[in-house]
């Protein structure tokens, strides 16, 4: 009973283990498959039934580059960091930290609504003690002014900030 027990493991292994490297590509390379790092680069990739949304963070904590795609057209909603998540990234992270990421919405219209979004960023930051590092994702209607907004956060030293664009 234990060998066929240990079969029925082995072979439920076996069809796992060539789901996933399915599910990855397989490695891809030379036979002109995309690997697992060249698809990580879309801002959703669908395998199969599912969708892969790449993180915004690496396991390390540090940022991981932007998805493509996810770069606004317009080159004045651009930050110069060049920053950018997907909705669906934005609420991955968002879901995945809590309180301790930052969301921001930019307002209508003009000056006044980035000056609102950057004080609105540092009194969340402050009220909740996080350090510079802390993820903010900061939203707007008008991505040349929610662009304008991330730029002063990271100006203002806070190194973990995206526009989250369509």
């Amino acid at each position: 009973m234990r060998t066929i027990t240990s079969a029925i493991v082995c072979r439920s292994c076996v069809c796992l283990l060539a789901a996933a490297l399915a599910a990855c590509g397989g490695g891809g390379g030379g036979d002109g498959e995309p690997t697992a790092a060249a698809t990580a680069a879309d801002a959703t990739v669908r395998v199969g039934p599912t969708s892969v949304i790449p993180p915004l963070l690496d396991n390390d904590g540090s940022v991981a580059p932007a998805a493509a795609g996810t770069e606004p057209a317009d080159p004045g909603a651009r930050t110069r960091a060049g920053r950018y998540a997907s909705a669906a990234q934005a609420r991955q992270l968002a879901d995945a930290l809590g309180a301790d990421a930052i969301e921001i919405e930019v307002g209508c219209c003009g000056a006044e609504a980035v000056e609102q979004a950057v004080g609105i960023s540092w009194g969340l930051q402050a009220a909740r003690d996080l350090p510079s590092q802390t993820p903010v994702l900061v939203r707007g209607n008008d991505l040349r002014l929610a662009a304008a907004a991330a730029n002063r956060l990271a100006d203002g030293g806070l190194t973990h900030v995206w526009l989250v664009t369509p």
